[in-house]
């Protein structure tokens, strides 16, 4: 966390407090009151107000004790910091550069009376954090609460809080929160009814004016305008908040302040602030300014990365160092001229604090600060002139109905359906192609046209309008609750459809293992709480519970009731629906991906539309859109639901741009048509239509934040540089390839944004008269020329035939089940006479047929016995295919008949020692994803190990011709994810020489925590890899450890090209094995490199040796050079397992001992878990010595790390203790 103050004590709330949420609580709708401005002058701006967050949920901090202080505390224990909401994750849009945030603040009788004592107070600030990095922002003001401030409510005491927020970078609203400082205080304070408020006015012109130099160090004199502020997080190599010392620095007539830093004392810090203040003679009027600067000189290796500027007048923000726009300025310094914009105000500026804030710096010397300087800047700067006129009536679709009789999937489709399907025929008969646009009419940019951006621009919306299944439920379209967000998302479709957009429907489904859901208790679910988050949860294996007899069946159905309601409204108006449900499941980020087996996807895929069916939802064409670029018809079909539930093939595939600043390349293009080749190819094998359901253009923002859309000016895809028209392009692809549509994603705020939009009547995005040709093209169509709706009745007459094929899929059970009791095999056939079950020993061969019988609720089932089961055979790799009619519909393999599957000990992340052997298996576990022409896969591999039977091989292969590419595997159905008792992973490699760019990944807690092996990648040798986990990055600047690591839900490894933006064509193989927790001390975590890495060269460099590193081989970064390898026969390691049940009362243990060939121990440790019945018994854990005597005597040895875990009678963990053997004492306990 980041503030101008001192250090933050965090409150944390309870986790029943943060369920206790109820959707009426909130409220998101945009509604828009205009309000003349607070001043008598008639020519002031009108100010527009915006809710875009109310919140009624009473709130209530821990007891907090500022009843011994005299004076504010801003610097430690003194200052509490309290999350009310820590759960709106970007799900309501952006605050604008000014808002206000109000709040009801109450207190109970004794908090109140607390107040009377002499001087006592609260003083709160607001505080929100905004962007994917929760980017810290404190209200301008902050609010003074004394004992009058309240008056008497009910049984308590209540006051009104405001406070205000200015010169704010736009962003997505992640949380909202409220800092306490005070004195005389002891209580508890409740926030309630907290409402957040945009505020907006009409631009004015600035008028021209001079630049104010308000100091430019010419003479000695200016510096007593200065002085050195106590800092956050910056101890001046002390103990504590402190501040920088300051001196004249002549330098040679051109004056200077010289700012003497140490941030020794905070090197571990991400954000250490140094604050120099500058108080001007006079106030400083900045109503007709817009930005300030200051240059700032300073030594290449200070690792300052940030200037933060603040003010009373309004001025909060923080701001990148460019020290690619550096000058030198000799004698190792670099001299940069670093700006903030801001936005004008009437509040003359008392002053002015400038933060210095390291990142993890230990830098102790001097910089210099000169010529701070208030200036105006023209933001129209960064747009272009509106120089193309968009035609009127727009390019118009030809109405012709296609002479193809069209097969449809669903026998009873209405003949809105059928016009629909018709339609897109016609179009790629016509060569025409839509233009589609995500949230078209709903979410926008700019504010001055109700039918959004697209509309503003070329006086049409978008041919296709995109909406989400995260609208009907909320957070997209707003509403007080799940019911007005449904009416709302209905609302936006009619319109839509009314200006004759068509309708197409994605679903970013939440895990429905969620706690966010809320059970109503009457067979219905809320899920307003649930975002875009919930999508991207992997936990608590959601596929395989959803499906009939599964435990969160109903919950899943209960959302298909809502898309139900959804599009039987539409019906109603003859409205039909392009649904793509499950999209991007080739990937691994959706729990409905790669994380789990094809033939479980297939299954999940067909029930949703046979559920949706039997709800009466008849006017829906199914999309099938796993995530592009595809080189080969293999790789699509490879999780394809089948021809009998797929109307429309597509593909996801975005044009990415991952690094700052991008050069122009055109090779999108090429990766994009091979894949709408094949694809279309495929389309028309199956008699399907095809689509680019999915684009855009991602570029990487300057401070490398995220490549979320586009940018406002130099991208690397505008005509200018690229000399191509990417909007034009992408439709002749389509259009070459018989696609009829294609869609772009949303204009979420203008840090988001996929499609050009207006800055003022004159003035646009730099692309928009590209896109404005575009629009003109004769090809492309929007939605005042679809011609759709008017037509219905003339398309759904044409010759259309009904799906008769067999076909069918599995519902229980799954692949890499365990079998260990007589069981169901279930199905769900349509059009079948016989149906059958083949189960089969896929090792021994042995295998029976059970024939099928339908039961009541439609599907087909077979009972597997005992008798049948003791046939097959005990076995890892059992295998069952559906068969009807003689045809194979679905396989389901590796299940585990008659035994349990083996499991690795705890604390193995992963070592491929448990796959049986099979290949396919492992490539099971694993899901992938690779840029274009890129590609990745596992093998097991013997002879490169660390221990046991098996490592892995990564086979990996990158081609570009500049663009960084990537390619990676991660497996999300680990055995083991609780790693809380290491603070550390070690692994085996031996990489390839290539110095690509490795990392290795663990998602943890929601996030994902990367580790880069980049240097190490330069050499061919095995080394044995310890990574501290405070090592890894978070990618949303979280920390590897405690609940997170509680909580590890997948495991990756990936590899991009290196140097990013050079050529790369290599492909090549990286070994890996043993990943595994391990607890080092600080003294080992302080020999990490730069890297993170404790990188140890390994005796044997084809592995085999148990990890065991050669004496004194360490290497940093890498640098297989600085190591000697003894000239010695590499030792073999032995790994034994043994289990103690009840090695102590209610306790178990786990004894691993490693040796090597001469008979010596190398590795020892033991993994206990002890059950209590009673909860008093879980605030502590002990380890008796009598246990640790038992285990020493069975390894051999006393360097045993043992780690015990205690478990309520529920299963639920509650403290772990770690400790070595040898630091125990005979007949002593460890607590």
């Amino acid at each position: 966390m980041r503030r101008v103050g001192k250090q933050i004590v965090a409150i944390t709330l309870a986790a029943a407090m943060m369920g206790s949420l109820t959707p009426e609580a909130c409220t998101f709708l945009q509604n828009e009151i205009v309000y003349a401005a607070e001043t008598n002058e008639a020519s002031a701006p009108t100010v527009t107000r915006t809710e875009l967050y109310k919140n009624e949920n009473a709130k209530t901090t821990e007891t907090i004790d500022f009843s011994g202080l005299q004076e504010e505390d801003w610097n430690g224990a003194g200052k509490i910091t309290f999350a009310y909401d820590n759960s709106i994750n970007g799900s309501l849009g952006n605050v604008n550069e000014e808002y206000e945030l109000t709040a009801k603040v109450t207190l109970d009788e004794a908090s109140y009376q607390s107040l009377a004592a002499d001087k006592a107070h609260l003083n709160i600030q607001g505080v929100t954090k905004l962007g994917s990095n929760w980017g810290w922002n404190n209200s301008t003001d902050c609010q003074w609460l004394q004992k009058d401030s309240f008056t008497k409510d009910g049984e308590n005491y209540s006051a009104d809080l405001k406070v205000k927020f200015s010169g704010i970078t736009p962003d997505t609203l992640m949380d909202v929160e409220f800092v306490l400082v005070g004195t005389g205080f002891k209580g508890t304070v409740t926030f309630s009814n907290v409402v957040l408020i945009n505020l907006s006015s009409d631009k004015q012109e600035l008028t021209k004016q001079e630049p104010t130099v308000l100091s430019n160090l010419n003479d000695a004199s200016q510096v007593s305008l200065w002085a050195g502020e106590t800092g956050y997080q910056y101890f001046h190599g002390g103990e504590e908040n402190a501040a920088p010392e300051l001196s004249y620095d002549a330098n040679g007539g051109d004056g200077r302040l010289k700012v003497s830093l140490n941030y020794t004392a905070n090197s571990g810090e991400s954000w250490s602030e140094a604050k120099v203040k500058f108080t001007p003679k006079t106030p400083a009027d900045i109503s007709n300014y817009n930005q300030v600067s200051v240059d700032l000189i300073y030594p290449e290796n200070s690792n300052i990365s940030k200037i933060k500027f603040f003010s009373n007048s309004g001025i909060n923000k923080d701001t990148s160092i460019d020290s690619s726009e550096a000058a030198d300025a000799g004698n190792g310094y670099k001299k940069v001229t670093v700006t903030l914009g801001f936005s004008p105000s009437a509040t003359p500026m008392d002053d002015l604090t400038i933060g210095l804030i390291g990142a993890n710096s230990s830098f102790a010397g001097d910089v210099y600060l000169d010529n701070l300087i208030l200036s105006q800047k023209d933001a129209s700067g960064d747009f272009v002139t509106i120089t193309a006129t968009p035609n009127t009536d727009g390019t118009q679709a030809k109405t012709e109905a296609t002479d193809k009789t069209l097969t449809m999937t669903d026998p009873d489709a209405s003949n809105s359906a059928k016009a629909l399907y018709a339609y897109l025929q016609g179009l790629t008969e016509s060569d025409q192609v839509l233009f589609g646009h995500q949230n078209d009419v709903s979410r926008s940019v700019g504010t001055k046209d109700e039918l959004g951006d697209v509309h503003d621009v070329t006086g049409s919306v978008s041919g296709i309008f995109g909406i989400d299944s995260l609208a009907l439920f909320g957070s997209e379209a707003g509403g007080t609750d799940a019911k007005s967000a449904l009416e709302n998302s209905i609302n936006y479709s009619k319109k839509a459809a009314e200006n004759g957009a068509i309708v197409t429907l994605s679903a970013h489904m939440p895990n429905f293992t969620s706690a966010k859901i809320k059970d109503n208790g009457d067979g219905t679910y809320d899920f307003f709480d649930c975002n875009f988050n919930e999508s991207k949860d992997l936990s608590g294996d959601s596929l395989k519970k959803i499906l009939p007899g599964g435990e969160k069946n109903k919950v899943f159905t209960a959302y298909l009731d809502t898309i139900a309601t959804y599009a039987n409204k539409l019906q109603e108006s003859n409205i039909p629906v392009i649904f793509r449900p499950l999209h991007e499941n080739t990937g691994g980020w959706f729990w409905w991906g790669t994380g789990n087996t094809a033939e479980s996807y297939k299954s999940l895929y067909a029930y949703t539309r046979e559920y949706l069916e039997s709800k009466g939802v008849h006017n829906m064409l199914y999309v099938y859109s796993p995530n592009g670029p595809l080189e080969t018809e293999a790789e699509y079909m490879s999780r394809y639901p089948g021809d009998a539930y797929v109307d429309i093939l597509a593909f996801d595939y975005y044009n990415d741009f991952n690094t700052y600043p991008a050069e122009a390349d055109t090779s999108f293009f090429d990766h994009l048509d091979q894949t709408c080749q094949v694809v279309s190819s495929l389309a028309k094998q199956h008699n399907k239509l095809a689509a680019i359901s999915e684009t855009g253009v991602r570029v990487m923002k300057k401070d490398g934040s995220d490549n979320e859309g586009l940018l406002v000016k130099n991208n690397p895809v505008s005509e200018a540089k690229s000399g191509v028209n990417w909007y034009q392009k992408v439709n002749d692809i389509a259009k070459k390839n018989n696609m009829p549509y294609y869609m772009v994603w949303a204009n979420f705020s203008d840090t988001n944004f996929y499609v050009p939009y207006k800055y003022s009547d004159t003035m646009g995005q730099e692309m928009i008269n590209e896109f404005i040709d575009y629009y003109n093209n004769e090809d492309s169509v929007f939605g005042n020329g679809t011609n759709f709706y008017g037509n219905i009745d003339k398309y759904a007459g044409v010759k259309t035939d009904n799906y008769k094929d067999v076909s069918g899929y599995m519902v229980a059970p799954f692949d890499m089940d365990t079998i260990l009791k007589p069981t169901a095999l279930k199905a769900s056939v349509s059009n079948a006479g016989e149906v059958s079950f083949v189960v089969k020993d896929t090792a021994k061969g042995k295998q029976l047929t059970l024939p099928a019988a339908k039961g009541s609720d439609g599907c087909y089932t077979a009972q597997l016995t005992q008798e049948e089961m003791d046939q097959i055979g005990k076995t890892d790799v059992a295998s069952i295919t559906l068969v009807a009619d003689g045809k194979e519909l679905s396989t389901i393999t590796n299940l585990s008949i008659g035994k349990e599957k083996d499991k690795a000990p705890a604390g193995v992340l992963e070592n491929f020692d448990y796959y049986v052997g099979s290949n396919g298996l492992l490539d099971a576990a694993y899901g992938g994803n690779s840029a274009a022409g890129c590609s990745s896969s596992f093998t097991l591999d013997q002879e490169h190990k660390a221990d046991g039977t098996y490592g892995a091989a990564f086979n990996y292969k990158l081609k570009t011709t500049g663009s960084e590419v990537w390619t990676g595997l991660v497996n999300a159905s680990l055995g083991n994810t609780d790693f809380s008792a290491y603070n550390a992973l070690k692994f085996w490699t031996k990489l390839d020489g290539k110095g690509q760019k490795v990392v290795v990944q663990i998602k943890a807690g929601g996030e994902e925590y990367e580790v880069y092996l980049t240097n190490l990648a330069k050499t061919e040798d095995a080394y044995e890899v310890t990574v501290p986990f405070s090592a890894f990055k978070g990618k949303t600047g979280g920390k590897l450890s405690g609940d997170a690591l509680k909580d590890v839900q997948a495991f990756g490894l990936w590899c991009n090209s290196n140097p990013a933006g050079s050529a790369v064509d290599v492909e090549s193989v990286l070994y890996f094995d043993a990943f595994k927790g391990t607890t080092i001390s600080d003294a080992e975590a302080a020999k990490a490199d730069a890297d993170g890495l404790i990188a140890v060269k390994q005796t044997s460099q084809s592995g085999n040796n148990g990890g065991n590193s050669s004496s004194g081989s360490s290497t940093s970064g890498g640098n297989s050079g600085s190591t000697t390898t003894p000239d010695t026969k590499p030792s073999e390691t032995r790994k034994t397992d043994k289990t103690f049940e009840n090695i102590a009362k209610d306790t178990n243990a786990t004894l691993t001992v490693e040796k090597n060939d001469k008979g010596e121990v190398t590795d020892a440790r033991a993994q206990l878990e002890k059950t209590v019945k009673n909860t008093s018994e879980t605030k502590k854990t002990t380890i008796s010595a009598d246990v640790v005597a038992k285990l020493v005597k069975e390894a051999g040895t006393s360097d045993i790390t043992i780690t015990q875990t205690t478990k309520n009678a529920s299963g639920k963990e509650m403290n772990s203790v770690s400790v070595n053997a040898k630091d125990l004492q005979a007949g002593k306990q460890c607590h």
